[in-house]
């Protein structure tokens, strides 16, 4: 075993490469082949992608408001949805079978197929680099076709972009659609609102808060007008009393033929009419009087009846005065009855006046919110009208496709080259390892310093090493065994990638998008 203090340099590394460069020779050109033949034997799979960003509104948002607010995410979100759902990739698989290799599968798993084959990703809408916060988002493709992968790529997009105007201007016509039965509900009830208003008002037009005063001034004239009419009663039975008593002093008659039965009689009953008018029938003054004129009745019944006609001019004027007193006594009364109703009419109105007022300041208050209600909606609904159709129009916000759905010149999976790269590096070591390996675990004594290091003696000479012919033979065989295992290998991965590069579905070299 070499001692620690040993260095070895960069010739002595050489000198292991160049005596195990069998292990060289064979592994790195087979790992070549071997990589070479993976990256072209491997199926390809091309990606197409298409770029969708969400532009802003083209109308300023102090003008039209619309009536669809969502975040980016949410639409995109809301959109692939909706786009990647089943019946709509049975639509896109009937006009382009994505997988005509196929046969034996059905439209849901060619559906399933595509929403696995299918990557949404977020980017940023100038350097296309991935971009979580970004209102920009690609559509990638893969399939074994570059053609179909383009061709599904293009119609997912329009699928996006189609699907984005779609449930936009279904969610404003919503909108609209909500507002206007909304609108018509509280007109409705608006209506019914004032119909009950204009029904209260008539049932209770007198005890109304805005007729309170006109009620207190009403009820307080009433009042004033019946301390009058007491006023003047009072005056006009002090009147009458007087003219009573004037009556009963003066003679009907000019002459005194008249008896004194008939003057008393006449006097009686003028008594009896005057105490009629200011009391009940049971008030004893009247019970008194009737009596009297039935006494004075009975005792000239036996007597012929006497017939006296006033003639007495003053008698006659008193007896008109007396019968004008009592007339204007009446009206009198009869004024000041009317005012008393009057007055407790008023009086009655007054006080219903804060039970109808509770119900009318409802009535007004809840009329008051309909209306405002209203108000608000019937602006949202013109603000309505007019985000439907600024999103029928196409002017808000809305998708639109900034990169289109490229055919893609080399396939996006596997990676040629980065496999033939990784084959070498791979090889290379695993060459460079195994005969490092070999060569130390090897006991043969190759040179002096081999030998020097094991006995600590110096060497006299060295013989070299001189191949015989049998050497050269197997050398040769060797040799020619190894080159012809290479010379298939080579033949197979180049027939691997010529038919690669001839596949019918292998898309022409052109620039990418």
């Amino acid at each position: 075993m070499a001692p620690k203090d040993v260095v070895y340099t960069l010739g002595d590394y050489a000198a292991v490469l160049r005596r195990r460069w069998v292990y060289l020779a064979t592994i790195i050109p087979g790992a070549i082949l071997l990589s070479v033949y993976l990256a072209y034997a491997l199926p390809p799979i091309y990606r197409s992608s298409a770029t969708i960003l969400l532009e802003p509104s083209s109308i300023p948002e102090d003008l039209i408001r619309t009536t669809v607010t969502s975040y980016a995410t949410q639409q995109i979100e809301l959109v692939q949805r909706r786009v990647m759902a089943k019946d709509n990739l049975a639509a896109l698989i009937a006009a382009i079978d994505p997988y005509p290799e196929m046969k034996d599968v059905g439209t849901d798993e060619k559906a399933k197929e595509i929403v696995a084959d299918t990557v949404i990703e977020r980017v940023d809408p100038v350097t296309l680099e991935p971009l979580a916060e970004s209102t920009a988002f690609s559509i990638h493709y893969h399939n074994s076709s570059p053609a179909r992968a383009k061709v599904v790529a293009e119609h997912l997009a329009a699928l996006f972009l189609a699907y984005n105007r779609q449930s936009r201007a279904e969610r404003a016509a919503e909108t609209y659609q909500f507002l206007l039965a909304s609108a018509k509900e509280l007109d409705e009830t608006i209506r019914g609102m004032e119909q009950r208003l204009a029904e209260f008002k008539r049932t209770h037009a007198n005890a109304l808060p805005d007729e309170m005063a006109r009620n207190q001034d009403a009820m307080a004239q009433r009042q004033r007008d019946l301390y009058e009419y007491e006023a003047q009663i009072r005056l006009i039975q002090q009147k009458e009393a007087i003219l009573v008593l004037q009556l009963r002093d003066v003679s009907p008659t000019m002459v005194g033929a008249v008896s004194n039965r008939a003057t008393e009689l006449a006097t009686l009953r003028a008594e009896l009419a005057d105490a009629e008018q200011r009391y009940t029938p049971d008030h004893p003054d009247v019970k008194r009087l009737r009596r009297a004129i039935d006494a004075l009745v009975q005792a000239g019944a036996t007597s012929a009846p006497v017939t006296v006609t006033p003639d007495n001019p003053e008698y006659l004027r008193i007896a008109s005065e007396l019968d004008a007193a009592r007339r204007e006594l009446a009206a009198a009364r009869s004024s000041a009855a009317q005012a008393r109703a009057e007055m407790s009419q008023y009086a009655q109105r007054l006080a219903n006046t804060p039970g109808v007022e509770r119900e009318y300041l409802q009535l007004v208050r809840d009329y008051g919110i309909a209306q405002t209600q209203y108000g608000d909606t019937k602006n949202k609904l013109r603000e309505a009208e007019f985000a439907q159709t600024l999103e029928s129009e196409q002017r808000g916000e809305r998708f639109a496709m900034i990169r289109t759905p490229n055919l893609p010149d080399v396939p996006y999976s596997p990676n040629r080259l980065g496999i033939i790269l990784l084959g070498i590096v791979l090889g290379s070591g695993l060459a460079v390892g195994l005969a490092a390996l070999v060569d130390s675990s090897d006991p043969s004594v190759r040179s002096a310093r081999d030998l020097r290091e094991l006995t600590d003696l110096p060497a006299i000479g060295a013989v070299p090493f001189m191949p015989n012919s049998a050497d050269r033979r197997r050398q040769l065989l060797v040799g020619g065994w190894a080159l012809t295992v290479f010379v298939l290998a080579a033949i197979v991965v180049t027939v691997t990638v010529v038919e690669a590069a001839e596949r019918p579905d292998a898309a022409p070299s052109q620039s990418r998008n």
